[in-house]
């Protein structure tokens, strides 16, 4: 078999996945955005009009492969979620500002996952990227699932037992929740990537039962990684190709899955000829080819053709 140069650099990012951490982590703290309070997420503490800026902010995403267009959405929706929305009752006006906090995660995500990644930004930044990306979810999850959010808040150990009774419309949210922190906890440490090693996978667990086709394929895309790198020591390839090909069966256009499944699959199992298949296959589709994901798709094909010149690096 063919064997990693970066194996060992890499060793800290295999515990990433089997062990990322969630609330409470037993490394790093911050100050989790979790709260029962529901008057202080939804509160209106600026003036302006709401549809407006709301449109804004979707011109703006529509061109989120420019970074000044993505801030510039963030920008908006942050502010949106401040303004008052006067002809909405109070529980219409906790899923708007539901939506929009999940609409923020997801853009902080892809923030600091391709555009400062491609940029080379430092650690700190992107960190700093992620964590406002937990928070934004955070508050999405207290707002869509009020009862997950009070056992969370409760007790610090609730999370595995009560992801299991989470409400169907909090999945958005907890998915770039576990997203955005471990890409964070993965760049503040190893204690913290360590602490609640299980939470993710129960979450990821949860998702596939009840929404598996959520975001392309994302949470068998999730497990496609999670099953290179567990079992410590070799992982289940066996599994982990199933998961990827499960993912690109959902959304064969999704250009990451075969950019992941490259970096993951391919080079545990010393297939070099695989890696460099499926990455010319994302660096030959065109951008465009699902108009919803373009920018999406546009930063895979830039990731892919870095890994294909670094691929010497990989494989001996």
């Amino acid at each position: 078999m063919v064997i990693r140069k970066r194996f060992v650099v890499r060793a800290l990012s295999a515990l990433l996945l089997g062990a990322m951490a969630l609330p409470a982590c037993g490394g790093a703290q911050r100050d989790s955005a979790l709260t029962t309070d529901q008057g202080k997420l939804t509160a209106a503490t600026q003036e302006g009009d709401f549809a407006t800026t709301m449109q804004a902010a979707d011109a703006a995403w529509a061109k989120r492969a420019e970074k000044a267009s993505l801030m510039s959405a963030i920008g908006e929706w942050e502010k949106a979620a401040q303004l008052p929305t006067p002809d909405l009752a109070p529980e219409a006006r906790a899923a708007v500002i539901a939506d929009i906090n999940e609409r923020l995660t997801r853009a902080y995500y892809f923030l600091g996952d391709s555009h400062l990644r491609v940029e080379g930004a430092s650690d700190e930044e992107i960190m700093a990227v992620f964590e406002k990306g937990v928070t934004a979810a955070e508050r999405a999850i207290a707002l869509r699932d009020p009862e997950f959010a009070a056992k969370v808040a409760a007790d610090k150990n609730a999370w595995q037992g009560a992801v299991k009774s989470a409400s169907p419309t909090a999945a958005p949210a907890l998915y770039w929740y576990a997203t955005n922190l471990g890409k964070w906890a993965l760049l503040e440490g190893i204690a913290t990537i360590l602490s609640r090693k299980d939470d993710i996978k129960v979450t990821m667990d949860w998702i596939v039962a009840n929404d598996p086709g959520f975001f392309y394929g994302a949470p068998h895309r999730y497990f496609g990684t999670y099953h290179t790198k567990v079992p410590l020591g070799g992982g289940n390839p066996e599994a982990s190709k199933a998961s990827f090909e499960n993912a690109i069966q959902i959304a064969p256009n999704y250009l990451a899955t075969k950019v992941l499944m490259a970096e993951n699959y391919a080079v545990l199992v010393g297939e070099r000829e695989l890696f460099e298949s499926l990455l010319n296959e994302v660096v030959n589709t065109p951008s465009n080819v699902d108009p919803e994901i373009e920018p999406e798709n546009a930063f895979e094909k830039m990731k892919a053709k870095k890994l294909l010149e670094e691929a010497d690096e990989y494989f001996y």
